[in-house]
């Protein structure tokens, strides 16, 4: 055999014995153990740590919104289709919060002919005027509560009934400080629901939901008539602490519900118009404190600060006020 051939040989065989030798000596017991991969890679990948940990995670620090979450459409979106992956958190650092909505909204609610109709779905040019979806929307309950019950409660008896509320909604309803809201001319509708939400525990407060729980619900449905068929002329204040011409401009955001001047144009939404500037500011900070409970307010004033309260109130204070359309009956 020629010595080139018998080289080539050697080589060949010589590659082949080293590569056995490397192959059990850097091959692990157990591969092949379970076919062709290594088994102890499954119990490796078993001990990582998922890099989407599931809502469950999410729960024991962020409860309230959780709740908030699993009783509303969206809790088919996990938090982490928003919010990104929680691997590492929180000791990593907080979890982003997308800055442009729009664009995060618009991947499941832009308006496609092939998207189930059970999606609700939006002409992005047409919708909202350009502002952001949270705006008006709460992501984790982002339906708004805009179906109005009609009134039809007396005015003759919500009169009679009223006397009780004049220590604190003043004798027509024109509150006389800051601490407590005036009633005159606000919407029926409104009136009704947030008598109701108090009567039924829904929303909390010290001095009002004792007293909307002892009464009927023909008394709410009255008080309501009552109140949104008087005058709203609001009583003189004093000069409020914030920026008008700055409220204006943030009240651009709030219009959509709330009316460009503070009159809502849907009745199952409060006028904001006439009421006084510190009844306005305490009740926004009780909404960013989670204090008084409402999915679309909590969203909406969630990022003021302080001076955006004061200026909404002022500027929201400053406006005049426009009657109701009356409910009910004059009986």
């Amino acid at each position: 055999m020629p010595k080139h051939i018998v080289r080539i040989i050697f080589l060949i065989v010589a590659f082949l014995v080293i590569a056995l030798i490397a192959k059990s000596y850097f091959t692990v017991d157990s591969f092949y153990q379970y076919g062709h991969y290594r088994g102890d890679s499954v119990a490796e990948i078993a001990a990582q740590e998922p890099v989407f940990q599931t809502p469950a995670y999410c729960v024991a620090c962020h409860a309230e919104r959780h709740a908030q979450w699993s009783a509303n459409s969206h809790k088919s979106v996990i938090c982490e289709n928003c919010h990104g992956a929680a691997q590492g958190h929180p000791q990593n650092g907080k979890l982003p919060i997308p800055q442009d909505k729009v664009k995060l909204c618009t991947l499941c609610h832009e308006a496609m002919p092939g998207r189930p109709r059970t999606q609700p779905q939006i002409e992005v040019a047409k919708h909202s005027g350009g502002q952001q979806c949270t705006v008006c929307h709460n992501a984790h309950a982002p339906k708004i509560t805009s179906a109005a019950t009609k009134v039809v409660g007396s005015i003759a008896a919500g009169k009679q009934r009223s006397e009780s509320c004049a220590g604190c909604h003043g004798a027509e309803g024109i509150s006389g400080n800051d601490t407590w809201p005036s009633l005159a001319g606000q919407h029926p509708a409104y009136l009704a629901r947030i008598l109701g939400a108090y009567k039924s525990g829904a929303q909390k407060d010290v001095a009002m939901t004792p007293i909307a729980q002892a009464l009927s619900d023909a008394d709410v449905q009255n008080l309501a008539a009552y109140y949104g068929s008087l005058s709203c002329k609001a009583a003189a204040s004093g000069s409020p602490a914030g920026d008008v011409a700055a409220g204006r401009d943030l009240a651009k955001n709030c219009a959509a519900c709330h009316g460009e001047t503070g009159i809502a144009s849907n009745p199952a939404w409060p006028n904001l118009a006439g009421q006084k500037a510190g009844y306005l500011a305490n009740a926004l900070k009780a909404f960013k404190a989670g204090l008084r409970k409402d999915p679309t307010m909590a969203g909406a004033s969630r990022s003021l600060s302080d001076t955006d309260i004061a200026n909404l109130a002022a500027y929201y204070s400053a406006q005049v006020c426009t009657a109701a359309t009356q409910g009910g009956n004059k009986r």
